[in-house]
């Protein structure tokens, strides 16, 4: 067993996944997610002469090749991870064509061995049961049944987790999509939230742009059928995105 020399801290939250009230899963208390200015900025630290723009764009660069080459049919590798091209889904006859409805066409992705060898250094530190904070766990687009991944503007939306009820006065409650290059923020319209409970809010997207999206919760709500003086926040943990349009014949 290789020695721990890096622990990441988690709460304990209740297992979606069963009806057990000691049923838990850990949410690994993650720091900000890191951007290509950020690892730019730790190039910089590391020594390198390059100006900081200088090497935002050669990653940039870097990115769109590696995007380029998956979508043209390569398999590529990194010190991070490899990436294959995949299609998945059943053919039922050999002269079966491609159809969407039933095929998917998608990347898989599998660490790199200096990943999977780092890994296996890392400890766990317990941190006790989350807080009655609000807590998503899910995010499913009824337009396209895909869970936490692409949401369909104009379309509604199903939010599962624990304590996100929206409730109290305070300005700023509400739910709102953050674009993840700008910041940018657009709020959902609370005329359109359909469902509103301590474990579940359905709503209608907003008229959101192409891109990736942050969603959060804001609210007063407390498990204990309370409303508390200050709002508390909850950032679901992965990113969602818009897709483009697609082209009508």
């Amino acid at each position: 067993m290789a020695k721990k020399t890096t622990f990441w801290q988690g709460w304990l939250v209740d297992n979606p996944l069963t009806e057990d009230p000691n049923d838990f899963t850990l949410k690994v208390k993650a720091g900000n997610m890191v951007t290509t200015e950020d690892i730019a900025k730790a190039l910089q630290a590391e020594g390198t002469e390059f100006q900081l723009e200088t090497l935002v764009d050669i990653l940039n660069r870097g990115d769109r090749i590696i995007r380029n080459k998956l979508l043209a049919g390569f398999s590529v590798g990194t010190g991070v991870f490899y990436a294959y091209p995949s299609v998945s889904g059943v053919w039922r006859d050999k002269n079966e064509t491609f159809d969407e409805k039933k095929h998917k066409v998608g990347v898989n992705f599998q660490l790199s061995a200096a990943l999977r060898e780092g890994v296996k250094e890392v400890g766990v530190e317990v941190l006790g049961i989350s807080s009655a904070g609000p807590e998503i766990s899910g995010v499913t687009d009824t337009w396209t049944g895909e869970l936490n991944g692409v949401i369909t503007p104009d379309e509604v939306v199903s939010v599962k987790g624990r304590n996100i009820q929206i409730a109290g006065e305070n300005e700023g409650n509400g739910i709102r999509f953050i674009r993840v290059d700008d910041n940018s923020v657009v709020a959902v319209d609370m005329r359109r939230l359909t469902v509103n409970n301590p474990s579940a809010l359905s709503f209608r997207v907003p008229k959101l742009a192409p891109g990736d999206y942050y969603l959060e919760v804001t609210t007063q709500f407390s498990s204990s059928n309370s409303v508390l003086k200050q709002s508390r926040t909850s950032r679901f943990e992965k990113v969602l995105n818009v897709p483009e349009p697609e082209e009508q014949n």
